[in-house]
């Protein structure tokens, strides 16, 4: 009996560990807490780094679009022999040029998109900056030269409409042919980015000759509207 007392009096209890207040014990403390309660471990999905999709994406919808549309089409135009790098960094240029430009004025004689922002705010937006200019200056139709239907080999004129797309693919190129009849005021990669960026603040301020393209292009239209009902055009359309 005494040998048994002494056994029990010179046991004793040791302390409870005590981990590293880091998030590594964090989480196995909480795995094992986990285990005690009788939870399963492997409830998760492993290996998947953001958790699983409640659905399933549709058959337009891509996953690599990391930029608006329209910065994407634009760098696009801009991308000469295939570089698309270049392209980047030129558009990349071109939306920091117009977030540090000061404020511009608009021409009340060229007006902007209705519900446009206040001119004062679109520094500190540049995409909406440039999306502005572009669909401002976009045109709401073309028009299309049917050959031979006017009668004598002459060519019928018609308007037409386009999406959105187009119109701003035709601003674009607008925009860039009034930019290479500019002279360069200086050397150096940057300058071609700077020109574009100045092209679209003058767009803004109404000084660009785009929109005499513009206004050109709706004057040939709303002419062109008398051949809707030209007598070969309503033959063609009863066929």
């Amino acid at each position: 009996m005494t040998g048994e007392s002494s056994v029990e009096k010179l046991y004793t209890i040791p302390p409870p560990e005590q981990f590293a207040p880091n998030w590594l014990n964090a989480d196995a403390i909480a795995k094992l807490e986990q285990v005690a309660a009788g939870e399963d471990l492997y409830d998760e999905d492993l290996g998947l780094k953001f958790g699983k999709l409640d659905t399933l994406p549709g058959k337009n919808d891509h996953l690599q679009k990391r930029y608006p549309e329209v910065i994407d089409q634009v760098t696009k135009l801009l991308m000469r022999d295939g570089k698309l790098s270049k392209a980047q960094r030129d558009m990349s240029m071109i939306l920091n040029f117009l977030r540090t430009s000061s404020a511009p004025k608009v021409s009340p004689l060229r007006p902007l998109l209705p519900g446009a922002p206040p001119a004062h705010t679109l520094p500190l937006n540049p995409v909406l900056y440039l999306t502005l200019a572009i669909d401002s200056v976009a045109p709401l139709l073309r028009v299309r030269n049917m050959k031979g239907m006017a009668g004598g080999g002459n060519a019928l004129e018609l308007p037409e409409p386009m999406a959105a797309r187009q119109r701003r693919r035709v601003a674009v190129m607008w925009i860039l042919d009034a930019v290479n009849k500019k002279k360069s005021k200086g050397s150096g990669r940057a300058m071609f980015a700077h020109r574009v960026a100045e092209e679209i603040i003058s767009v803004i301020e109404g000084r660009s000759t785009v929109w005499d393209r513009r206004q050109n292009v709706h004057k040939l239209g709303t002419a062109a509207r008398a051949n809707l009902n030209h007598p070969a055009l309503l033959a063609k359309r009863r066929k």
